[in-house]
């Protein structure tokens, strides 16, 4: 089971009316886009663990999970958080670098939103995700993950949200270095 995309989209579930309002899209077609999105962001931050490129050290840094606890105040933009637990666009970067439009433009395509609105619900989404994370992390023990713990999570994730729907898996096939 998909544990962390599971945990995401119902969270998200009750968002997707606020979430459609912050990036200007219709609600029906935020849903679609998110149900993609999510797991397609899992998939690349499991790349970016398994590269280790640090996703374990920020998520102990600055993604605690209270994002989480404010999400409604974080999706209206009044949350009481740190920039750099909110700055999805940094995480993009980090995580996607150049790679970026390309999963713009293959979420839009699943979707049915235009690549700048899924620029927008991406970098919304991203630090939510890494909250989601962080929580998670936590209750892994007082030290939070370690590398094989957060890459074994993140694998198992992609796994199962490429082997239960296709259409991700073509998302991603080309994105994550020809991974799936």
């Amino acid at each position: 089971m998909a544990e962390l995309n599971d945990s995401l989209n119902q969270l998200l579930e009750g968002q997707t009316s606020q979430i459609s309002r912050r990036i200007g899209a219709d609600e029906a077609d935020t849903r679609a886009a998110m149900r993609a999105a999510v797991p397609a962001l899992l998939a690349a931050f499991g790349d970016e663990a398994e590269r280790g490129g640090g996703l374990r050290q920020a998520i102990e840094q600055d993604h605690d999970g209270a994002i989480l606890d404010q999400l409604s105040e974080y999706l209206g933009g009044s949350a009481q958080l740190s920039p750099r637990t909110t700055n999805g666009a940094g995480i993009l970067e980090h995580v996607l670098g150049d790679r970026q439009p390309d999963m713009q433009r293959a979420l839009s395509a699943k979707s049915g939103l235009d690549a700048g609105n899924i620029g927008s619900l991406l970098a919304l989404l991203a630090p939510i995700v890494m909250g989601m994370l962080g929580k998670r992390g936590q209750t892994s023990g007082s030290s939070g993950f370690g590398l094989d713990d957060l890459s074994d999570l993140l694998g198992r994730e992609k796994r199962e949200a490429t082997s239960g729907n296709p259409d991700i898996g073509d998302v991603l096939g080309g994105l994550l270095g020809g991974k799936r």
